[in-house]
């Protein structure tokens, strides 16, 4: 009967070398993929918190608006041009609340166009004027300098014509975009009546 030979203490050598080789190599794959995983993890945190801030302001920009209620424009004494308009605006459904101290103006009448700015005071060259017509309880936020309009709040802007170097005369078109901080341009187009009958002449 034949003896099983023993391996020899050199083959057990390089096969216990070549375990532990391949441990190494094991434990090296098992951090690489570690490391892998956690950056992607990040970039998909990063990913999806960039996605949540974009969405925002998307949102913001679509939602964020005016509609114009009515509008109307002040003759002079003798009824021949009109040197002063006003703007009825309030919000447009769902938006946000809108300070006016933040909104441009841009008006052009055919013959010349500005670009209009906030003013706390009466309008002059350059800039207009609000006030606040009706506010909705309990958000009343209209200051000064933080002239803010939220849902169910009236406001009136004034554009003095004159004091920017213009007047309407009858049957003569005004087109008015009012731009705010944020959110989508309101766009008014304006066609005075053939005749002034009144001092404050309705606008369509």
């Amino acid at each position: 009967m034949e003896k099983l030979s023993k391996p020899s203490k050199a083959r057990m050598s390089e096969e216990a070398e070549m375990g532990v080789g391949t441990l190494l190599i094991f434990i090296a794959m098992i951090l690489v993929a570690a490391v892998a995983a956690g950056v992607l993890v990040q970039t998909a945190y990063q990913l999806q918190q960039q996605a949540e801030t974009t969405g925002d302001q998307a949102l913001k920009e679509i939602a964020t608006g005016m509609r114009t209620l009515a509008a109307y424009g002040v003759t002079d004494a003798n009824l021949t041009a009109i040197m002063d308009l006003y703007l009825k605006v309030a919000l447009s459904a769902g938006s946000p609340v809108i300070n006016l101290a933040n909104l441009v103006i841009e008006i052009s009448t055919g013959l010349a166009d500005d670009t209009l700015s906030f003013s706390a005071i009466a309008p002059a060259a350059g800039t207009f004027n609000a006030t606040q017509l009706r506010d909705t309880y309990p958000y009343d936020i209209w200051t000064t300098t933080d002239v803010g309009i939220t849902q169910g709040d009236i406001a009136l802007i004034h554009i003095d014509l004159d004091a920017n170097g213009m007047s309407l005369v009858t049957q003569q078109t005004a087109n008015i975009l009012m731009i705010p901080k944020h959110g989508i341009p309101t766009y008014v187009d304006l066609t005075t009546p053939s005749v002034f009958s009144n001092i404050y002449e309705i606008l369509t």
